[in-house]
């Protein structure tokens, strides 16, 4: 993990090679407090849409949890995971920290996450394969170039495999997956319908409270943004780098070479602060009150 970071902060101060800090100074000045309030307000509804991951899965587990213990397991869980990285070590003490005064077992609790990190990519399939086939001619995708024929395809497998899973719950309605000796429910047709919109929502949010960050962004470059914000966070995720520190930079850098580097480096600066930071904050201050009160009724 300190060796990825190690490259992506080398790329990234690669890639602003001749940007000055004079120039992003300039760059985050033009970032206005509307602006920032917008950013925050779309982070908020982010992160509310992203409570639902954890509502679906339950019902999916067959568990019946207050919305507003589930809502905390789920925010906390995901700033936690989103600023540490590690997402089953951080994010895993979270929930089950708040779910197990609740009466889940560690396996329920496993079974959740299993649950909600599907949602995530079921969401990131389906918004890649729009993404992918509707934008017109060769799309850079993290400074990798590809013709229409091969992203339109790529996107096309995307829909697919999405296809392929819906067909296979429909087939499998009622029915429970073994695995590892233990009995692990399906969710439903409509079930899983509900985790990809969710997660499709989820995301677009997301990459808007950026957008609105780039000063002078029109809205044609939202597409192209949304793609290769999927690819920075993916990226992210699958290096382990905690919030995808440097990597999302770097990724979002080299796919968007048409917005001027220190605009957008400034935007993403804003954008950590608003979308992790300030999450990390609030969600920490919450799981010391949520445990403050487990250390009192444990000591009653």
């Amino acid at each position: 993990m300190l060796a990825i970071v190690g490259i992506a902060v080398s790329a990234l101060s690669h890639l602003l090679d001749g940007v000055n800090g004079s120039d992003i100074r300039t760059a985050l000045s033009r970032i206005n407090w509307p602006r920032l309030f917008a950013a925050a307000v779309v982070t908020a509804i982010s992160y509310g849409v992203l409570t639902g991951y954890d509502v679906v899965a339950l019902r999916i587990v067959g568990k019946r949890v207050r919305y507003t213990r589930a809502a905390l397991a789920s925010f906390t869980s995901y700033v936690f995971s989103h600023n540490f990285g590690f997402a089953l070590l951080t994010g895993g003490t979270a929930r089950l920290r708040i779910y197990q005064p609740a009466g889940l077992t560690i396996g329920e609790v496993a079974h959740i996450m299993v649950l909600t990190g599907v949602t995530f990519w079921s969401g990131v399939l389906l918004l890649l394969g729009f993404g992918l086939i509707v934008q017109p001619g060769t799309v850079a995708v993290a400074g990798v170039a590809l013709s229409y024929p091969v992203h339109a395809a790529i996107g096309g497998s995307s829909f697919a495999i999405l296809a392929a899973v819906l067909v296979g719950l429909k087939r499998r309605a009622g029915r429970t997956l073994v695995l590892f000796g233990r009995s692990i429910p399906l969710p439903s047709v409509s079930q899983a319908l509900a985790q990809i919109m969710l997660a499709s929502v989820d995301i677009v949010l997301a990459a808007t409270a950026l957008f609105v960050l780039l000063p002078g962004a029109e809205a044609t470059l939202f597409p192209a943004l949304l793609l290769g914000y999927l690819v920075a966070i993916v990226t992210g995720l699958i290096t382990h780098a905690p919030g995808g520190v440097g990597v999302f930079e770097a990724v979002m850098l080299v796919s968007l070479p048409e917005i001027d580097r220190a605009s957008l480096f400034a935007a993403l600066l804003a954008y950590r602060v608003v979308y992790y930071l300030i999450p990390l904050a609030i969600g920490m201050l919450l799981f010391g009150i949520h445990e403050l009160r487990g250390a009192r009724v444990r000591s009653a």
